[in-house]
């Protein structure tokens, strides 16, 4: 029986030849390069349409993820500034309360706004025995007036925990007690800021009821926040979180299952807000591009698999439509190119604006910094000149006044002094030399202790070996991070610091400072190396937030890494690596220290 021709084998041939002979000629026989031809058609222009389609969908989902970080740092910003004014207040009346006899605390209480403090229930004032010194209710009820405050026992180990800490801190989630006669359905979680009263002695506690609801709704109103469903939780000591309040734009529900959590710290405290949109964060357009394109090319692919097929059979017209046919598919592919490419150049375009925007950032700082200067240092000074002057003529409170004055210009001062050092790390020019680690480190703590008032730390300064970096630079490093070991120790604990260094690798060595101070929990530890983070551990220390960024700052300038570990026994080692003096600069060193 004769075979079909595209089986023959010719015994002269190897197989392999012999095979790919014959599926030549399969496809070339007459209907069959037809088949061939659409279904290469078809798939070319589905992969191109898929990754038209890919690409605009990745853009899609990038403004998308910008959109909903937006709205996140507005509601961020908005708790921040809510929770900054309760410590404010609850510090504020702290000072008085240590300074006032108790009989005169009522005209302080009652100077407090009723918008101030959103979702505050009631302020109380009491003493060491729970008897009431000065009370004021801010939601506008009228509760009966009170001798002595009734103590629950959430209350009563906040005020203990409170009492022991030294500071600020939050109590338990639970009902008010002025709201137990509401229906279930009307009552909401609640919480006590409690702050202990310290002067010569232990004086009491000031407390701050406050309605989580109707925190969140009112700061986040208050603020103009728009377009999000927020959820405001609480992790309980034993690890489980708890929701406690939420708050929805308009009563909205959320538009997607994007969300993002952040952490706010209030009271030595982290809460976490969960924020969704209850809006769509891209347009329409947007996001129907991805799969328009890829519909698009789906259907312009069959249509040119159609037309190949239809015309297969005639060898001379299926030539020339076929060559039509690559021609518009060709296009389709430098039209997806350029779709692509513009997409890569917005992104590209996005990155310089961020850039911009960055450096941007940084000269408002400096320029801020430097016209700030001048006049709170005019304000330090007239407020000293005062003090002076006309202390004997001012009675107390007007005394009292101008200290604030005093020290919060003083605050403002350093903040201003660190944002300047802040923007200037950002290019500052090394002036790479040897340097005496040892006999800087001794000048530094040196300048540090003559500006201790009390007890002295302890600070214990080990042979330091010399290092290759910026003399000045490096001071300032050593300076923000002893002045860290110093102030954020236990109450009534003196500082206890060591200065260490040991090889990191050949040629470079590590610098460590260990304190048997606060400590940083794991999860702060990569996060308070950023601008204006404080650890919630933090809360009731002075500081802005930006010290630790200057040092990493610096630290990067010089090519070495910056890092905290926890030290056995308690307290924190705060650690940079700096190049030996006697090793080769990378070209990147060079290149910053010519500049």
């Amino acid at each position: 029986m004769r075979q079909p021709a595209f089986l023959t084998l010719n015994p002269a041939r190897p197989l392999s030849d012999t095979c790919i002979v014959n599926i030549t000629r399969w496809i070339g026989a007459p209907g069959r390069r037809g088949v061939a031809l659409a279904a290469a058609v078809l798939v070319a222009g589905l992969g191109t349409g898929a990754a038209a389609a890919t690409g605009l969908d990745a853009a899609a989902d990038d403004a998308a993820a910008a959109q909903l970080a937006l709205r996140t740092a507005s509601v961020r910003g908005a708790l921040d500034t809510t929770f900054q004014r309760y410590a404010d207040t609850a510090h504020d009346l702290v000072a008085a309360a240590a300074t006032q006899p108790g009989a005169s605390l009522g005209p302080t209480v009652t100077r407090i706004a009723t918008d101030r403090l959103p979702g505050a229930h009631q302020v109380v004032v009491i003493s060491p025995t729970r008897q009431v010194l000065a009370e004021r209710t801010l939601d506008g009820s009228t509760p009966p007036p009170r001798t002595s405050l009734d103590v629950s026992p959430d209350l009563d180990r906040g005020l203990q925990a409170a009492r022991s800490r030294g500071r600020l801190i939050a109590g338990p989630a639970h009902v008010l007690d002025a709201d137990l006669d509401l229906p279930p359905a009307h009552r909401q979680p609640a919480f006590e800021l409690i702050a202990p009263v310290h002067d010569t002695a232990f004086r009491g506690w000031v407390v701050i009821g406050v309605r989580a609801s109707d925190l969140l709704r009112d700061s986040l109103r208050a603020a103009g926040v728009t377009g999000v469903a927020a959820v405001l939780s609480s992790t309980a000591p034993d690890g489980v979180t708890h929701e406690v309040a939420r708050w929805s734009a308009d009563g909205a529900g959320a538009a997607s299952d994007a969300f993002t959590t952040v952490d706010v710290a209030l009271a030595g405290h982290a809460w976490q807000v969960r924020v969704s949109p209850t809006t769509d964060l891209i347009s329409t357009g947007q996001a129907a591009a991805a799969p328009l394109t890829m519909l698009g090319a789906a259907v312009l692919s069959l249509l040119l698999a159609g037309t190949v097929l239809t015309v297969g059979t005639h060898r001379h017209r299926a030539a020339r439509e076929a060559r039509d046919a690559y021609d518009r598919q060709q296009a389709e592919v430098a039209r997806a190119q350029a779709t692509e490419l513009d997409a890569l150049t917005r992104a590209d375009a996005a990155a310089a604006l961020l850039r911009e925007r960055e450096a941007e950032l940084t000269g408002f700082a400096r320029a801020a910094g430097e016209n700030l200067h001048a006049p709170l240092h005019t304000i330090a000074g007239f407020t000293e000149l005062l003090l002076e002057e006309t202390a004997p003529q001012l009675d107390e409170a007007s005394r009292g006044f101008l200290d604030r004055i005093g020290a919060s210009t003083r605050r403002m001062l350093t903040l201003v002094d660190e944002l300047l050092t802040y923007s200037a790390a950002a290019d500052a020019a090394l002036k790479l030399e040897p340097v005496d680690t040892t006999a800087l480190t001794l000048g530094v703590v040196a300048g540090r202790l003559d500006t201790v008032q009390g007890e002295r730390p302890s600070i214990d300064v080990g042979d330091l070996p010399p290092v290759l970096a910026d003399g000045e630079l490096l001071g300032e490093v050593l300076g923000q991070l002893v002045d860290n070991a110093t102030r954020f120790v236990r109450h009534g604990t003196a500082p206890r610091i060591t200065v260490s260094a040991r090889e990191q690798s050949p040629g470079w060595w590590r610098v460590e400072v260990a304190d048997r101070g606060i400590g940083v929990p794991e999860d702060q530890r990569t996060r308070i190396f950023q601008p204006f983070h404080r650890a919630p551990a933090a809360e009731g220390f002075p500081g802005t937030g930006l010290g630790l960024a200057v040092c990493r700052r610096i630290i990067d300038l010089h090519g070495g890494d910056l890092g905290v570990d926890p030290n056995p026994g308690g307290g924190s080692i705060f650690w940079f690596t700096l190049a030996a003096t006697n090793v080769a600069l990378r070209p990147e060193l060079l290149t910053a220290e010519a500049a």
